[in-house]
């Protein structure tokens, strides 16, 4: 079924930063690290960033947005990423789109995911260049570290999941066409593209369109919080399980992201495209409104949920008087379905509830 998240964000949506459109937005281009391509030469890797103009506020949380195009083209100046940039730059946030080494030696499962270490050491290096600039520029960019959430499209997406989930060659080892000994060559989890020294940790993960190796690797004591939205329709990452094309290579899409991190009690939320093929909601030269909008309120929903005055961290808080029933609850699809004095009158499934002093928290009941 297709989460329809227009009625369930304008339901609960609160007015202000992070819903509504405030700001103007400056871009700042910088240079984040260097790193050896394909071809063994070094390429300067440059960051975007959006700023919102005028903005007092000193400690603004980061998404920073990862473009497509199965490590053999696109870059930060793609028209989706930086579509969805400017919007939430607007909303008060500091966004980025960045540089990744892009190029694939030969068209196997090996080459590719060698591709994909390359690009998620330089993801890792721009979460190290943020905190480093925080720690030793004086945060010239107005920035809460502890508030980064990243994400991209396609590619981008599967950089960002696996930059978030692989912690060790060893998990990397359970995949027969990955080349441990590469990864361990190229600075091993870590990588080599700036910053060192610095934590590359972020608290959140969003995926447009993507997959991961094997969602086995999802754990809340590594990045607590994912969402993602795919199409049933898609023939080049599947919805569910299957081989991306010409590589033959098994990933898991959104569908089995959700699954796994709803039965490990992250903070989730799948949106479904029902028959909706491989990045409707835009390409690198244009963007496509009907999807985009989609796209729009469902990042805006969960990123304002996980900045609000009610989400003071990605965890709900335990019942207390201060957020006492009865409960008003909401289903993921948009509807109120009724009232429970407390939680653990909730059937199973992941709701929303809204306490009479308008205290609102996500709970999964398994």
């Amino acid at each position: 079924m297709r989460y329809v998240g227009l009625a369930l964000s304008w339901a609960l949506a609160q007015s202000g930063r992070y819903w509504d459109s405030l700001f103007t937005a400056r871009v700042e281009t910088v240079q984040y690290g260097t790193a050896q391509n394909l071809y063994g030469s070094p390429q300067n890797l440059y960051a975007n960033l959006y700023l919102p103009e005028n903005d007092p506020e000193t400690r603004r949380p980061v998404v920073v947005f990862l473009f497509g195009g199965g490590y053999i083209s696109g870059s930060r100046n793609d028209s989706d990423v930086t579509h969805l940039a400017r919007y939430f730059a607007k909303r008060g946030y500091v966004t980025a789109t960045i540089d990744y080494r892009i190029g694939v030696a030969f068209p196997t499962a090996t080459e590719w995911i060698k591709a994909g270490i390359r690009a998620v050491h330089d993801l890792k290096a721009f979460v190290r260049f943020l905190k480093r600039s925080v720690i030793e520029q004086n945060n010239p960019y107005g920035i809460d570290t502890s508030r980064i959430y990243v994400g991209g499209s396609s590619a981008g997406a599967f950089t960002a999941l696996h930059a978030a989930y692989i912690t060790s060659p060893e998990e990397l080892a359970q995949v027969p066409q990955a080349d441990t000994a590469y990864l361990r060559s190229q600075g091993g989890i870590e990588g080599r593209s700036g910053s060192p020294g610095y934590s590359s940790r972020f608290a959140a993960v969003f995926s447009l369109s993507g997959a991961m190796l094997k969602t086995a690797w999802i754990s809340p004591a590594k990045v607590p919080a994912v969402v993602a939205m795919h199409g049933t329709g898609d023939n080049t990452v599947p919805y569910k399980k299957g081989l991306l094309p010409f590589i033959a290579l098994e990933v898991e899409g959104g569908y089995n992201i959700d699954s796994v991190a709803a039965e490990r009690g992250l903070y989730h939320a799948l949106f479904t495209w029902q028959g909706a093929g491989h990045v409707p909601y835009g390409t690198q030269t244009s963007v496509n409104p009907p999807y985009m909008a989609d796209v729009e309120q469902f990042l805006r929903y969960h990123f304002y949920q996980w900045n609000s005055r009610f989400s003071t961290n990605l965890t709900p808080p335990p019942e207390t008087e201060a957020s006492s029933g009865p409960y008003e609850v909401w289903s993921w699809d948009g509807r109120q379905v009724g009232r429970v004095e407390r939680v653990s009158e909730l059937p199973s499934g992941l709701w929303l509830l809204r306490s009479p002093q308008g205290f609102c928290r996500r709970v999964w009941r398994p």
